[in-house]
């Protein structure tokens, strides 16, 4: 058995020893300082008394002694809490909405009108009952009342000093001829209601409107087809005059004056098509009639004309090279190979006046012909070119030269000029291909009278 009066059994009762718990010893923690002097000591655990019984580990120990610790905490009453903070009076509707602008029934300035309203019966008029003033809410009970000057009862609201309550607004009245409600106006700010509303917002000036765009340009109408006119038909009786002087100082001479047509041609059918500037492409073709020329002058009698076709292949061939491997659109590439293609062959055609018979009557009624049909005779449009026509076949039958000789040359002369003269040319145009296009044309007609109809 256990002495119960001996200190170190712990009070924990009568406990056989090979049955007593062993619980863990408690660190020692070193004693704290003593304050220094002037300020409070804190409190300390009661110690124990001599016999007296430590409860054991686990059971609850007694409250007050746990908290004997802490300091003491006062209650706080929910009125003495509250002392600080300002009375909060009740405030009303009208004090509320003191402080924001009044709202002027009607049209807002700058919004957009109000969409059409659908027709509907007509209804009897009607009166939107006025508002009634909100009465103001007492203080509950418990909270002191707030001090109110002298001279104001204690059972309305405290108004602001600055700002009164807005008064009632005159109902809106339903106009039954036209469908509408007709708003009363507003009262102004110092006038009686009725009185015409001063805007809230100040007069925006007008500012000027901007610009019209300019209008585009309208589409071209009529024919489109535009005359060369005379000066480039003397000009072309000039070029024709200047072949039939080469063709009569001899092959050579006439090959130089055949060069300068074929580079006009070139420039001015390129021109015609609306490719423009296109140097390559007018270098190419006209590179293609210098070299005819220069195969013909060194072929032998006979081999003239296989010179003309052996060139205008290869050179065609060459054009079909370029322009399919061109690195662009496959449509724009389809139109500058036709554009080239007809170019390289109009202007090499051109050296079959090199291998022709009969040339200078063959120019001559291609001037005539031109002349006639650009010249401002009385009577009607068409009389111009049928004067043309019938003088080219006369000036062939004068000079003794074959009977299709003239024939063919005016309606050459005839077909180039409407070709000049189509999709609305330019004076550009007008002074190129109108002026080489009907010797270009008539120039293989006119071998074609010499040596095959001859």
């Amino acid at each position: 058995m256990t002495d119960m009066n001996n200190p170190d059994n712990g009070g924990h009762g009568e406990w056989p020893q090979q049955q007593r718990p062993q619980y863990p010893r408690q660190p020692q923690y070193p004693q704290q300082p003593q304050a220094p002097q002037g300020y409070p000591q804190h409190a300390q655990y009661p110690p124990r008394q001599p016999g007296q019984q430590q409860p054991p580990y686990g059971y609850p120990v007694d409250d007050a002694a746990a908290t004997t610790v802490l300091p003491p905490v006062p209650a706080f009453d929910d009125a003495d809490a509250t002392t600080l903070l300002p009375p909060v009076p009740p405030l009303g509707d009208a004090e509320t909405t003191a402080l924001l602008p009044p709202v002027v029934p009607g049209a807002v300035p700058g919004a957009p009108p109000a969409a059409p309203r659908h027709r509907q019966p007509v209804q009897p008029p009607f009166q939107q009952p006025a508002q009634q003033p909100v009465q103001p809410v007492g203080h509950p009970q418990g909270y002191p009342q707030a001090p109110l000057p002298e001279g104001q009862p204690e059972g309305r609201p405290r108004a602001r000093a600055r700002h009164a309550a807005p008064a009632p607004q005159p109902a809106e009245v339903f106009d039954p001829p036209t469908m509408t409600l007709k708003r009363p106006p507003a009262p102004g700010p110092a006038g009686p209601v009725g009185a015409p509303p001063v805007p809230p917002f100040a007069a925006v000036p007008a500012q000027p409107a901007p610009p019209a765009p300019p209008a585009a340009p309208r589409g071209r109408t009529g024919s489109p087809i535009i005359e060369p006119g005379l000066q480039p038909a003397l000009i072309t009786a000039g070029a024709a005059a200047l072949l039939a002087g080469g063709a009569a100082l001899g092959q050579v001479a006439l090959a130089l004056v055949v060069a300068l047509l074929q580079l006009l041609t070139a420039a001015g059918w390129f021109r015609l098509n609306g490719m423009w500037p296109a140097r390559q492409g007018i270098l190419l073709a006209a590179l293609a009639g210098f070299t005819a020329d220069a195969a013909v002058l060194l072929a032998d009698s006979d081999g003239g004309v296989a010179a003309v076709v052996g060139t205008l292949g290869g050179f065609f061939l060459l054009v079909l090279v370029l322009q399919t491997f061109r690195p662009s659109d496959p449509k724009e590439r389809f139109y500058a190979l036709t554009v080239l293609g007809s170019a390289t062959v109009v202007t090499a055609l051109c050296t079959t006046l090199l291998v022709a018979d009969w040339v200078p009557a063959g120019v001559g009624a291609v001037a005539l012909a031109t002349v006639l049909a650009a010249a401002p005779l009385p009577g009607p449009k068409q009389l111009g070119p049928v004067l043309g026509l019938v003088a080219a076949v006369a000036l062939g039958l004068l000079v003794g030269a074959p009977v299709a000789l003239g024939a063919l040359a005016g309606l050459g002369a005839l077909v180039g000029r409407r070709v000049a003269a189509y999709d609305w040319p330019s004076r550009f145009v007008h002074m190129t291909a109108g002026v080489a296009l009907p010797l270009a044309v008539a120039a293989p007609l006119i071998w074609m009278a010499t040596d095959l109809l001859a």
